[in-house]
Order: structure tokens, then C-alpha cells, then sequence
């Protein structure tokens, strides 16, 4: 990747030397003051950018700003805005990504990326998956994509994610299980089965991204079909999304990792699960011991559901998750509608040296619908 520069390299050096470390899980007290150094800037430019980001702050004393723990004061906004109001800090021309978070249903936020903050978060992976052992370019894989496959114009966060996930192999061929009929997406249970099995007999590495409720009713499918599968030992399995409007259908993780294991020969090693959205484009990824920890990019605040006082290590609330790199849209401070817990780095033994978090469930209602309920809802009209 040549050299990747922020819309202004002055103003913004400490923004653009915090997203060129490379190790993801690093911690120490030069790099939290390296953190606020690049907060400074970027608090700064959606200030002189954005004038509804400068009004949300106008009382947050940048002097002030010390330490990472200062940030919980600053104002954050939350992720339902980015569904109603359209706010970006660059000229509209230097706009290259306009993505949105729901698919067929649902209110829909409207993020827009310049150069620097797609391509950005598109590095963060490549960091992340160059840790895990999984970024092997050279090597041919097929890819099975549980997500939808793209219409003209089609703008859904999680495909352009799951598209972009099939560089980090050599693609043979590309997979949809949400396949596109007369303009919408119905989900192709019996030409998922069969497309394994035709994977199985090529005998190269599967990539499996996507919905972890389609993965479900695919072995669910292959249960009933009495069909089993040994994909290439280096197969992987990346979920995003999370299960959300299925939730009375949902399974444990270690159940379902177990099924893929059982039906599909792929290692629970090299299982993962992932967190992120498209209102605050940061990759939360699995570790060996399948723990979320949150990379040197972004910072996160557990908030009281009734306070929003922060809250400490082990108890649940709102998660806020606090980042400088975006320079496109003042997504710098975002409050999800998730619920979650985090742990001390302690708590895993995987190497990582920065907390950890449990993703507990959404609050809320039909309103706060993600790209999850949407797919889902594919499949309402038949018995799953």
C-alpha cells in the first residue's frame, strides 16, 4: 500500500502516526499519550469542519484533555443520529465511500468516508489479520460470503466489508448465499450446501465471511440433508453482524463453533468471531481465545444505562467507543445501542495487552434494527 496521508498531514501528524503502528494489541503509557495528542487534532479539525460538531463541543476544554480517562467527557453522539442527519467534515468531492448499515428494511445510517478514513480502517485489518496468521495473499481460497450479494448501487456496510475481506487470499471464486432475485435478496440455503460441497472437492482453503444465522441454518440444512464436509485444514471462518432479530433462535458460540467443526472439518482455532458497524468503522476482532480486545486505534467507555457515569472493569452498560482516525464525519465518540462488559487484558492469557469486551445484546426495540435483522427477515417467510 503506498503512503497513506490524512486530508491535512500537518495538522493531523499525530492522527497519521497512531494509525502506522502496526502492532494492534500494544499498550503503554507513550502510546495513550500519543492517543490524546491525536484526539487534540482530530477534536480540532471536525471543530473548524463541521459546524454541528462545533457546537456539540463547544464547552469541551481542549486544554484539559490530559488522559484517555478525560475523553468520557467528551460529548458523545449516538449511533441513531448517523440514521437521521447526514454530517461530514470534508468537501462532498472528496467523498469516496457513501455506506449505509441496513439492508432490505429497517432506518439506515448514511456514513460517508473520504480516502483517508476508508482506507484506513481497510489498514487496521490488514494489521490485525498480518497478527493472526491470516493475511496469506499468495494463497488461492474459495470464499463463501454469508451476506448479500451486490445490486447497482448497492451501498450495504457489511458487503463492501465482506468484498473487501476476500483480498487477504487469492480468490478462485465468490460465493453470495443472499442472492439477488428481481432486484431484492432471498437467502439460497440449498445452493449454499451444494457450493460447500464443490469447495470440499477442490480440496483448497474456504473462506466463510458473514451472518453467523446463516451459517446456523446452513448446518441445520446439511443436518437434515445428512451431508458432512471436510474443507482444507486452512480454512477460516470470520462472523460479523450478529444474530439480533434471531435471538429466540440463537445458539451458544461454542455450540455453534462446534457444529462448523463437526460438519464442516474447520478448527474452532481458526473460528472468529468480529464486532463493528458501520457508524464507527473500527474492526474488533476475535483472538485465539476468542476474546473481543480493542486495538491501539480506538478506546472504549462502559456507560450506566441510567447515568451514563462510567462504568469499571466488569460491569454492563452502554458501550462508547472513542476514536481519532475518521476525519470524514465527527464519528469520533460514538455511543452504540449494545450492551457490554470489559475486562482487564489480565483476564486473557493470549498476548494482548489492551482490555477486552463482551458484546451482551442490543436495547431497545424494532427502531434500532441492524443489517443482522434485516438479513433474518429474509427468512421469515418459511420455517427455519
Amino acid at each position: 500500500m503506498s503512503l497513506l496521508l490524512p486530508p491535512d498531514a500537518t495538522t493531523l501528524k499525530n492522527v497519521q502516526k497512531l494509525c502506522e503502528i502496526t502492532d494492534a494489541y500494544a499498550s503503554s503509557d507513550e502510546l495513550d499519550a500519543l492517543f490524546v495528542d491525536a484526539f487534540k487534532e482530530i477534536i480540532s479539525w471536525h471543530r473548524n469542519n463541521n459546524k454541528f460538531y462545533s457546537k456539540l463541543t463547544y464547552d469541551f476544554d481542549l486544554e484539559k484533555l490530559k488522559s484517555v480517562d478525560d475523553l468520557k467527557e467528551l460529548p458523545f453522539i449516538h449511533a441513531n443520529f448517523f440514521k437521521m442527519h447526514e454530517s461530514v467534515s470534508v468537501d462532498k468531492k472528496n467523498i469516496c465511500e457513501h455506506l449505509t448499515s441496513s439492508g432490505t428494511s429497517g432506518q439506515k445510517s448514511q456514513m460517508f468516508f473520504d480516502e483517508w478514513s476508508i482506507l484506513s480502517a481497510r489498514r487496521m485489518v490488514k494489521f490485525i489479520y498480518n497478527e493472526m496468521g491470516f493475511n496469506t495473499p499468495d494463497q488461492e481460497a474459495n470464499y463463501l460470503l454469508l451476506a448479500y450479494e451486490p445490486l447497482k448501487n448497492f451501498k450495504v456496510g457489511t458487503t463492501n466489508t465482506n468484498i473487501f475481506l476476500t483480498s487477504f487470499s487469492k480468490p478462485k471464486e465468490v460465493f453470495f448465499a443472499l442472492r439477488q432475485t428481481a432486484g431484492t435478496h432471498e437467502f439460497d440455503r440449498f445452493g449454499t450446501v451444494r457450493k460447500l460441497q464443490e469447495y470440499a472437492e477442490q480440496n483448497l482453503p474456504v473462506r466463510i465471511h458473514g451472518f453467523p444465522s446463516f451459517m446456523y441454518f446452513t448446518l441445520m440444512q446439511m443436518k437434515e440433508m445428512d451431508i458432512k464436509v471436510q474443507l482444507h485444514p486452512d480454512s477460516l471462518v470470520m462472523f460479523g453482524g450478529g444474530w439480533k432479530g434471531y435471538a429466540n433462535k440463537e445458539i451458544s458460540k461454542d455450540e455453534l463453533f462446534s457444529l462448523i467443526n463437526e460438519y464442516l472439518g474447520i478448527r474452532v482455532s481458526r473460528i472468529r468471531d468480529a464486532y463493528g458497524s458501520v457508524e464507527h468503522s473500527i474492526p474488533y476482532i476475535e483472538c485465539k481465545n476468542h476474546n473481543l480486545h480493542v486495538p491501539i486505534w480506538s478506546r472504549l467507555f462502559v456507560r450506566d444505562v441510567k447515568t451514563l457515569e462510567v462504568l469499571d472493569y466488569g460491569q454492563s452498560g452502554f458501550m462508547n467507543f472513542v476514536t481519532p482516525y475518521i476525519t470524514s464525519v465527527p464519528a469520533v465518540s460514538v455511543m452504540m445501542g449494545d450492551l457490554g462488559v470489559m475486562h482487564k487484558p489480565s483476564e486473557c492469557d493470549c498476548g494482548a495487552q489492551t482490555p477486552f469486551f463482551e458484546v451482551l445484546g442490543r436495547a431497545g426495540v424494532s427502531q434500532n434494527k441492524s443489517c443482522a435483522v434485516s438479513a433474518s427477515e429474509l427468512l421469515k417467510k418459511r420455517e427455519v
